[in-house]
């Protein structure tokens, strides 16, 4: 059987029978992928498991195994170590918030170099930034919904002020409805749309509003994404920003 190498950021682990684990992977030369892990749990195991924790980038060797079957990893390793994921509590929950967004949003089982690299830089960059922006999970969204085909347009000016979540454009008109952004919600993810992960901190909005436009923006995740679910990390989030 044929075998690949690639990097890859661990999205999902579960528990496997007594001593195995199945693992989601996003990969960058394959794409999302599962794998069984034989053994990882048991006594002799001693820390093998650590490294299948999700958020970690790793390097890993695989058979190359169609895409909607278990393969089995042959080598693993650390790509990274993380240091403010592992440590911050602020920064660990903007990433677990990040990568659950991801999970959901993400089915592709083929390669996408470009979406991989971006959701590695992400990672990279928020444990080694501090102060984190409260924004930085907003903006990541605004991002993610860009590559993903459905960003919002950049057409917001004075005539047409109010996002429309159904259509993904800045409209004239706001007729109440729950699919349609007010005027401040709608400025606020226009800022947002207007700066990038190092000059989001220059923009301040009220937490009232962050919270406001968290949700409309998992609301426009849900709209354009089948089976987009509510995040568990979403209350831990809101707790410690």
């Amino acid at each position: 059987m044929k075998i690949y190498e690639s990097s890859g950021i661990i999205f999902r682990t579960i528990k496997y029978s007594e001593t195995s684990i199945i693992c989601d992977v996003y990969t960058k030369e394959k794409g999302l992928r599962s794998f069984i892990v034989s053994g990882v749990r048991s006594a002799k195991s001693g820390s093998k498991a650590a490294i299948y924790r999700h958020l970690n980038i790793v390097d890993l060797i695989s058979y190359d195994q169609e895409a909607e079957k278990l393969a089995r990893i042959k080598e693993i390793s650390l790509h990274h170590h993380f240091q403010k994921i592992n440590t911050d509590v602020v920064i660990s929950s903007m990433a677990i918030f990040i990568l659950e967004v991801c999970r959901n949003a993400i089915k592709e089982k083929e390669a996408n170099p470009d979406l991989y690299t971006f959701l590695e830089d992400w990672l990279l960059y928020l444990d080694s930034t501090q102060p984190i922006s409260p924004l930085v999970h907003i903006l990541f969204m605004t991002e993610l919904s860009i590559l993903l085909g459905f960003g919002p347009m950049d057409n917001h000016s004075g005539e047409t002020p109010y996002f429309d979540m159904m259509e993904g454009i800045f409209c004239e008109y706001h007729d109440n409805s729950d699919y349609i952004l007010d005027g401040e919600d709608s400025q606020n993810l226009y800022q947002i749309c207007q700066t990038d992960r190092f000059t989001v901190g220059k923009i301040h909005i009220l937490k009232p509003e962050r919270d406001r436009l968290t949700d409309n923006l998992l609301k426009y995740y849900k709209i354009h994404i089948p089976g987009f679910r509510d995040l568990n990390s979403l209350d831990v989030l809101r707790s410690v920003l």
